[in-house]
This record gives structure tokens, C-alpha cells and sequence, in this order.
């Protein structure tokens, strides 16, 4: 192996292979029923209880049914949108309507759902009495519905967007536009060439998203325990409860139960890639027909197309909408449209206990983004420079492997392992572990740009300063500033949306506002709930504000070198 690759597979392993590994085998052990001051023998029973477990397989069963309908209809929907929406008028707002999408993060945007759709909602407020004819709320259970019907509704309004900017990432890594022309020469229709010609180049692309999508829909927590059911929860909520159940045994059963998902997740992939295969067999003769004569587009389908996109941003935009209006509502009484009393009383109340949650979130976020984004910038100079050095292949299985494995696999044997070494509970622990997360969602939103650039202009630049640090620095960093803000934007907003690893590892000692999002959203008021949910929001869009405005200024005040 050439020295390029070793060095390369050393940052992999250090990043990313180690605390992934540590975490699973300290996950393990206690699983074969061995957890130091606690049980030093390896023993079948914990395995046992968690298989007799009143709640294990139906909460397997909701996870999955709900996770593959999440995955399954974000896939077709975000191509169906491509499909039809494709250098159509409405194109530029989906383009531009998805960053600001991915702002949201998913909890904030689980909250407000649960505020505007649930029986005592702003969307029955707004229909009620005169098309509903209801004076109180109906007793319907929409929210923590027994068949996580909620649940994946959230959650396919939330993924959706993400595989639509991975489509538009995928879909710059080939001519798609000579394609189609091409396509339509040969009598191809729109929807034949798509199909045919652009999906499948793009496939290749979106794998390792959508296995992500899949991994992240069966093991999430915090969006499952706002949205999902109670009785029982889904197997990721059920596995977070026993490890954090007051008898400390029940942590042998948390372990079993996080090494079964682990096996769960893996069983899927395997599913997924095995019909990825039978689909490439079954329809090579497809592929290769030619066009056939179809009837001609009466517009129907992108007028629906172009619908369905209004209302999934009208639907998050309403989400918003709903917390703002609960956080200023002093008296509110159903079936009234707005409230009858408005107030800042409770963004008052709650400012004292968001300080410390705020400062928490806001140094971890900024701390683990830029050390992302800085060693993005390292990795992909390095590969910029080194040809031989793999730009996908097995380096992109290794920076997807955190979001690939499901956190709460491996989160409690990180946890054990800090523990052991006394270096649970401290800011630098939490940055560390974001960073893990943070990493791949920062290297998959640069990689493209910063690999393409023009080298060039570094090589003008490094005649003209004789210099090729001053060229990089004054040269390339500015022209690259765009996609670095960009990247480091969506690595805060990543970093704001970790739970369980700020609670794991945090040990209950880091708090930060998400944590307090979901506590609040257990059951206390409403519009403290609120508040913490749009600060939870506001954060990201702040970031994501700045990273717009600020290569603006950069690009207006640039000076030569």
C-alpha cells in the first residue's frame, strides 16, 4: 500500500474506525452479559430477557415498517420531484428552498408538527367550529399514534429535502443536461430518459445517503419520542429507557437490545443492496430498448409535482409558524384561530434557564464545525494534490460509518469507556463526539467543490507571490470561502440536532438546548416547549444567515496579494 493510502487510512481509523469500534465492543460485552463492577461472566440471560420482553417485537416491528416507509417514499419522492421539476419555472425554488429546509433541525421540526397537527392543534384551531364543527378538541390520537404513523410522516418531511440535495449533488457529477438533450434526439421522452439514463448514474451517488436515511429512521430518539408511540415505543426509545433505568441490570438488556438494531440495520442494507441487484438484472433489457412511443404529458403530473413542493414547504414553514405563535400566546383557547392574549412572558421566564444551555450549544456547534471543516480542508488538499489517493470507494464508507451505524449501538460503549478513564461530562468530551457526526455531513458537502477547483490559480498565484502558502491563503481559500461557510453551516446545524450523544457522553452535566427540547416536550407548558424549540431553530439559521452574507463581504473587500 502506498505511503498516500496508509496515512489517509490512519486519519480514517483515528476519526472515525477507533471510537466506532471501542463503542461497539464496549456495547458488546455487556450483551454477552459482562459489564465490569457489575457482572464479570459472560451469560446468556440478558439476551434471553430482552427476546421475552413483552415490548421488544412489536417495537421492532413499528421501527421497521415506519423506517422503510421513511426511506422507501423519501427516495421515489425526491426523484419524482427531480423528475418533473427539472428546468421547470418552480426549479430555482426547490434548489433554494432546500437549504433552508435542512436548517430546521429535526426536533424543533417534530415539536411544531405536534403543535400544528395534533387535536388541539393550530390546524383543527384553524378549521374549527365552522368546517369541523368542533367547540373542544376531538379525542384522536394523531400524535403517538399506535402504528408510528406520525412518526413517519416527520421524518419523510424531514429526509426528503436531504436526499433532494444529495440528487442535486450527484447529478453535477455527470453532464445531465447533455444527456437529456441527446435523449431527446434519440425520441426519448422526459420521463423515459430520466428513468433510463439519469437515475441510474445517480443511484450510485445516493446509496450511501439513503442507507444513512434508513440507519438514522430506525434508531433516532428525540424526533421518536416527540412523534412516535408510547405503548410500546419504537425499538430505539425501548433501548434508551433500559439504559437509563434506575435498576442498572436492565443495561445488560439496553446492550443486547442495541447490538439486535445494529443487527437490524445491517440485515436492511444487505435487503436493500441484494434488490439493487435484482433490479439491475431484471431491467438491463429495459435499459437498453430504446425509447418507446408514450402518450404525450398532459401536465397533470407536474402540476401535481410542483403541489406536492408547495405544501411540504408550506407544511414547514407552518411548523415554524406554530411554535412562534404558542412562545407568544398568554391565553389561547381552543377552537380560537390565534390567541385571545399575547405576551413575551415566557421568553422572560425561560431566558434564565436557556443561558447555560444556549453558551453550551453555541461553543460545542462552532467548536466541532470548524475543527470538521478545517480537517475537511486538510483531507481534501491532501487528495487534491495526491491523484492516487481514493475519491470514493472504501474512504467514503469510512467518513459515513458514525451515521451509518446507529448511534445508540456504540454511543453506551463510548460512554463506558469515558467513564472508566474519567473523562465523562466536560465540554472537550461533547466536541470530541460531535465531531464524529459532524465530520462526514461537512467532508460530503465540500468534497465535490473543492476537489473541482482550478488548480491554476494557485499556480498563477504561487509565481506571483512566490509563495504557495500566500496563494492558498489569499487565493484559494477566498474563492472557496462560499462552499467552506456552506459546509461549516450544515456541520452546526448537525451539531445542534446530537442528543444522545451530548446526553451520553455529556453524562447529564453538558447541557444544551436540544437536551432541554426534549425534556420540555414530555409534558411541561407548551409554550416553554416553544421557546426552546425555536432557539433550537433560530441558531442554525443564524449560522446559516452568516454563511451567506459573510463570503459576500469577503468577496467585496478581497485585496490583491
Amino acid at each position: 500500500m502506498k505511503l498516500p493510502n496508509v496515512l489517509l487510512l490512519a486519519v480514517g481509523t483515528a476519526l472515525f474506525i477507533l471510537p466506532v469500534s471501542l463503542g461497539l465492543l464496549g456495547t458488546w460485552l455487556p450483551a454477552l452479559g459482562y459489564l465490569p463492577g457489575m457482572s464479570d461472566g459472560l451469560s446468556s440471560q440478558p439476551l434471553l430477557a430482552v427476546l421475552a420482553h413483552p415490548s421488544t417485537w412489536t417495537s421492532v416491528k413499528l421501527s421497521v415498517s415506519s423506517a422503510l416507509f421513511v426511506t422507501v417514499c423519501s427516495l421515489v419522492f425526491s426523484q419524482w420531484l427531480c423528475m418533473n421539476l427539472y428546468h421547470r419555472r418552480i426549479w430555482p425554488l426547490l434548489k433554494h428552498s432546500i437549504a433552508p429546509l435542512l436548517a430546521i433541525p429535526h426536533l424543533a421540526f417534530a415539536i411544531g408538527l405536534v403543535f400544528l397537527i395534533s387535536p388541539s392543534g393550530w390546524l383543527m384551531r384553524l378549521l374549527s367550529p365552522g368546517i369541523t364543527g368542533f367547540d373542544i378538541p376531538p379525542d384522536w390520537l394523531i400524535v403517538n399514534d399506535n402504528y408510528a404513523l406520525s412518526l413517519s410522516i416527520g421524518l419523510f418531511l424531514k429526509e426528503t429535502p436531504f436526499l433532494l440535495l444529495m440528487s442535486l449533488a450527484a447529478m453535477s457529477r455527470f453532464d445531465h443536461g447533455k444527456t437529456l438533450q441527446i435523449a431527446a434526439t434519440l425520441k426519448y421522452s422526459h420521463r423515459q430518459a430520466w428513468r433510463k439514463l439519469i437515475f441510474p448514474q445517480m443511484y450510485a451517488q445516493l446509496r450511501l445517503p439513503l442507507f444513512a436515511v434508513l440507519s438514522y429512521s430506525l434508531s433516532v430518539v428525540d424526533v421518536s419520542t416527540v412523534l412516535g408511540p408510547n405503548t410500546p415505543a419504537t425499538f430505539a426509545v425501548l433501548i434508551h429507557q433500559w439504559f437509563n433505568h434506575t435498576d442498572i441490570s436492565y443495561r445488560l438488556l439496553g446492550a443486547v437490545g442495541a447490538s439486535m438494531l445494529l443487527l437490524i440495520v445491517v440485515g436492511l442494507i444487505a435487503v436493500f443492496y441484494a434488490a439493487e441487484l435484482v433490479v439491475k438484472k431484471t431491467t438491463q433489457n429495459w435499459l437498453v430498448a430504446g425509447p418507446k412511443i408514450s402518450p404525450k404529458s398532459s401536465g397533470f403530473e407536474v402540476v401535481l409535482a410542483k403541489l406536492s413542493l408547495t405544501i411540504m414547504i408550506a407544511v414547514t414553514l407552518l411548523c415554524i409558524a406554530a411554535l412562534a405563535v404558542w412562545s407568544f400566546s398568554r391565553l389561547w383557547r381552543f377552537p380560537d384561530a390565534l390567541p385571545t392574549l399575547w405576551s413575551v412572558e415566557y421568553w422572560q421566564k425561560s431566558w434564565q434557564q436557556l443561558l447555560e444551555p444556549l453558551q453550551n450549544t453555541a461553543i460545542i456547534g462552532v467548536s466541532s464545525a470548524l475543527i470538521a471543516v478545517f480537517i475537511c480542508v486538510l483531507v481534501l488538499e491532501w487528495q487534491s494534490k495526491r491523484s492516487q489517493l481514493p475519491r470514493g470507494g472504501w474512504w467514503i464508507w469510512v467518513i459515513y460509518l458514525p451515521i451509518l451505524v446507529p448511534q445508540v449501538s456504540f454511543l453506551f460503549g463510548i460512554q463506558v469507556l469515558m467513564v472508566r478513564f474519567h473523562l465523562e461530562g466536560t465540554l472537550a468530551s461533547v466536541i470530541w463526539v460531535h465531531i464524529l457526526f459532524v465530520f462526514p455531513y461537512a467532508y460530503l458537502t465540500l468534497a465535490q467543490v473543492y476537489l473541482q477547483f482550478d488548480a491554476r490559480y494557485l499556480q498563477q498565484g504561487a509565481i506571483l507571490c512566490q509563495s504557495k502558502w500566500r496563494a492558498f491563503v489569499y487565493i484559494k481559500i477566498p474563492m472557496l470561502f462560499k462552499p467552506l461557510a456552506f459546509s461549516g453551516a450544515i456541520a452546526f446545524a448537525v451539531s445542534v440536532a446530537q442528543y444522545l450523544p451530548t446526553l451520553y457522553v455529556g453524562a447529564g452535566r453538558v447541557n444544551t438546548v436540544t437536551l432541554e427540547s426534549v425534556v420540555l416536550a414530555g409534558g411541561s407548558d407548551s409554550r416553554i416547549s416553544a421557546v426552546f424549540a425555536l432557539w433550537q431553530f433560530i441558531l442554525p439559521l443564524v449560522v446559516y444567515i452568516a454563511a451567506l452574507v459573510i463570503p459576500q463581504f469577503v468577496y467585496r473587500n478581497r485585496r490583491g496579494l
